[in-house]
């Protein structure tokens, strides 16, 4: 393993300056192509989930206060298709899972007590997973013929109970904590690889077709390409809390970072932030081709003092976060209705606050005039569907406010006119999101309205309401 995590600098810690350029494949856009030409095929699979899913954390069933029952009423109340990372094991819980219709993601990581299986440091005492600790839970021994015998056991009875995918914490076997404090060598990359390789092959052997794995490791080791998407946690501010390390290029980032390697990046949380922050985290990485993880029942993650650079609050007495599904639930629900516009579509152009294509030279495709400044454009198209509506996502991180978008014509459907038609989420209404979660029509929770356009020379002109904080245009093609 490379003992610098640079993914994680990436994603978690890094001053924006310090970013490499994530552009796409595309060096330059020939000025008559269009946004169907542009955009690039995402190389999914056809196990991958879509980015019209909805993923909710189903943690454990052994948490104060939090039944099954509530869980699984939760899931329905923010319209999901996916429970993910779950530590459960509980057969009749998976089966009520699988009967909404949900998919069902177990986990590969075991609490390791027995020191016989335990990976050992230079001294020969077992790694446990906290600290310096040599006491359990330990870090495994990929290695030991026992430890494989147990590990893929438990996978297949996994399999057996229902699950439908599987997500593995730590794939290093958590190398970035033990590795800085020089108790051994690194496992060797090969050996990781082998490993990996060895259990997925085994794991879908027994289950009779092919299943998808994610893993949360923030490097890029070789064995990255056994695994399908990554899930990771991002944060909003560094962790003293002193600067703000995500905006709208980075989420963008994130998302050709992961097209680049024909995966996908799911991202979740770990602060307690206002519901605000979380609805335009959300609304940005799904139009950013990302998909993010509903803030319930969510890891909260320390904070430090920016003085003394140690914890304010200890990790173990921090809440999980559960944001109330009336804050919410009206963009889960978006999601749902929007899917003939999310699946299958890809970036072609960005634009507007934070955003900058250098693709297009000095010839911005998307330009925004007036509103609050802080109104972000990402252009998704359908790759080589000429006849395909086009959609740009409008994202605003401030007070929502009118404005103009400015679109370039012919890069839609070369010659023909175009018709616009916003949609919005409707306003939380409780009976109607359950109606239409009973019925699943979630096109009820949304609002359309076709917008008034004007030309003006190439370039025609569409006048935005204000939005809070996400609209979805639907561009047409005329007759």
């Amino acid at each position: 393993m490379k003992p610098l995590p640079r993914l994680l600098t990436i994603l978690l810690l890094a001053p924006l300056t310090s970013l490499p350029a994530a552009e796409p494949t595309i060096s330059g856009v020939a000025p008559d192509a269009t946004f169907s030409q542009i955009a690039q095929p995402s190389g999914f699979t056809p196990e991958m989930p879509k980015l019209s899913d909805v993923c909710m954390r189903l943690f454990r069933l052994d948490q104060k206060g939090l039944t099954a029952e509530r869980m699984l009423a939760a899931g329905s109340d923010f319209h999901i298709t996916r429970g993910v990372w779950s530590y459960i094991e509980d057969e009749s819980f998976i089966k009520s899972v699988r009967a909404k219709g949900w998919e069902f993601q177990g986990s590969l990581g075991m609490t390791l007590t027995d020191p016989a299986l335990a990976l050992r440091d230079r001294e020969g005492k077992p790694i446990g997973t906290n600290g310096q600790s040599d006491k359990p839970p330990f870090r495994a021994d990929n290695a030991n013929p026992e430890y494989r015998r147990v590990y893929l056991e438990r996978a297949k009875r996994l399999v057996d109970l229902g699950v439908t995918s599987f997500q593995r914490d730590d794939p290093d076997e958590g190398f970035f904590d033990w590795g800085k404090k020089g108790r051994r060598d690194a496992i060797p990359d090969a050996d990781l690889m082998e490993f990996h390789r060895w259990a997925r092959t085994e794991i879908e052997k027994h289950a009779g077709h092919k299943l998808t794995f994610s893993t949360n490791c923030h490097s890029d080791p070789p064995f990255m390409q056994v695994f399908d998407y990554r899930m990771t946690e991002v944060r909003f501010r560094s962790m003293d809390g002193t600067k703000e390390v995500i905006s709208p290029s980075r989420i963008r980032e994130i998302g050709l970072a992961a097209r680049k390697e024909k995966k996908l990046f799911v991202l979740t949380g770990q602060e307690d932030r206002p519901a605000e922050d979380y609805r335009w985290i959300w609304a940005t990485s799904y139009a950013t081709g990302n998909l993010y993880i509903v803030p319930w029942d969510q890891f909260q993650n320390v904070v430090l003092d920016p003085v003394t650079r140690v914890p304010r609050i200890p990790i173990q007495k921090l809440p999980r976060i559960f944001i109330a599904q009336e804050k919410f639930a009206d963009l889960t629900g978006f999601v749902r209705a929007n899917a003939d516009v999310l699946d299958g579509y890809e970036e072609a152009a960005v634009g507007g606050y934070d955003l900058q294509d250098t693709r297009f030279g000095d010839d911005a495709p998307l330009r925004i005039e007036g509103g609050s400044g802080k109104l972000s454009a990402f252009l998704r198209a359908k790759p080589g569907d000429a006849h395909a509506p086009v959609v740009i996502h409008l994202v605003e991180r401030d007070q929502g406010a009118t404005s103009t978008l400015r679109l370039p014509t012919a890069r839609f459907f070369g010659k023909h006119a175009i018709k616009v038609t916003l949609r919005e989420p409707l306003p939380y209404d409780a009976a109607l999101h359950a109606k239409a979660e009973k019925d699943k029509n979630y096109r009820s929770l949304i609002r359309e309205t076709t917008l008034t356009t004007t030309t003006e020379g190439p370039w025609t002109l569409v006048s935005i309401p204000a939005l809070n904080p996400w609209g979805i245009l639907k561009v047409e093609k005329l007759p």
